[in-house]
């Protein structure tokens, strides 16, 4: 959930950048648009690992959500194009960014882009998403209200208050059930793309069978499926060890942030003492188990998604709304 231009430092000669090719090579082709808690960066690591995919080694650009980030946040095509310039002769070029989903513009903007571009879409059920994403959104100090519960009843309250011409994804990703509203998401990808070029997997899958569900991702990019990553578990559930450093680090003072230019000139230099103080304020633990009666209540909230879902998509999935007795 992070902003590439906060991230990475395209350094050395630049990419001649002609429409959508850098020196001549039309990149990326590739694209694993969301959603978010769904296994994305793992995938992300075991797609890159085969000698026939490259994938972006900065994850979640978002150069296409311009709907989402706008303005000085955004990813220029210059940073963008700068994430691909170790291309070399790779049929499949990469990147992955989990709220393409989420975002209204970035289907269109991918396919004016790249109209033959490999889909990707990883979907889980819906609350458990909600859940780790409530987890991941404190970590990150996006959200600042701890219990979920609590978060979720704001919902209303902070979509009363949205503005969408002025707002970003840091207020967007607060609409737990609109970061789940995946039917309507995916319809936006099926309306702008050819079926055969989208691939949806979901997260039972990739846990009943990871090896499996690599291989068919792997056919369907039309690479070697007999290639077997490292299948290292990735992005565990994640708390800061203070929430004053985590909101230091994400709302760093202007002065703090001038001095750090005077002190450390080199942007990987910074980025590298931010990363390092990150890791240290983190703490790997199991989330707690939601209570029952919010499970419930977002069981019936989004049963009527799931059932859209499920239609769209050919599959039943109403265990993902059963209540818990």
């Amino acid at each position: 959930m992070t902003v590439i231009e906060k991230q990475v430092d395209v350094t050395g000669a630049k990419p001649v950048i002609t429409g959508c090719s850098v020196q001549g090579r039309a990149v990326p082709n590739f694209f694993i648009v969301g959603a978010p808690k769904c296994a994305t960066t793992a995938m992300d690591t075991y797609l890159a690992q085969h000698p026939q995919i490259f994938m972006s080694p900065a994850k979640e650009p978002h150069h296409f959500a311009k709907d989402l980030y706008h303005g000085a946040m955004e990813c220029s095509a210059e940073r963008y194009f700068g994430l691909f310039k170790d291309v070399s002769d790779e049929p499949v070029v990469g990147e992955s960014s989990v709220f393409y989903l989420l975002s209204k513009t970035a289907a269109a903007a991918i396919r004016a882009y790249q109209p033959d571009a490999k889909i990707l879409i990883m979907l889980r059920d819906p609350i458990d998403v909600i859940a780790s994403h409530h987890s991941q959104i404190v970590y990150e100090a996006f959200e600042q209200e701890t219990d979920l519960e609590t978060a979720l009843a704001l919902e209303n309250e902070r979509k009363a208050n949205f503005n969408e011409a002025r707002a970003d994804y840091r207020e967007r990703v607060l609409h737990y059930r609109d970061v789940v509203a995946f039917s309507e998401q995916i319809e936006r990808f099926f309306e702008h793309f050819p079926r055969e070029q989208i691939h949806i997997v979901f997260y039972e899958d990739v846990r009943a069978d990871l090896a499996g569900t690599y291989r068919g991702i792997l056919k369907f990019l039309g690479v070697d499926p007999e290639f077997h990553p490292n299948f290292q578990v990735e992005n565990a559930n994640k708390r800061a060890r203070s929430a004053k450093i985590t909101n230091f680090l994400r709302y760093t003072p202007d002065w703090v942030s001038a001095f750090s230019r005077l002190l450390l000139p080199k942007r990987e230099w910074r980025v590298a003492v931010k990363d390092r103080i990150k890791r240290f304020n983190t703490q790997f633990q199991p989330r707690l188990p939601m209570p029952d009666h919010v499970h419930n209540q977002l069981a019936a909230d989004l049963a009527l998604e799931v059932e859209k879902l499920g239609a769209l998509l050919g599959r039943d999935l109403s265990h993902w709304c059963k209540p818990r007795s």
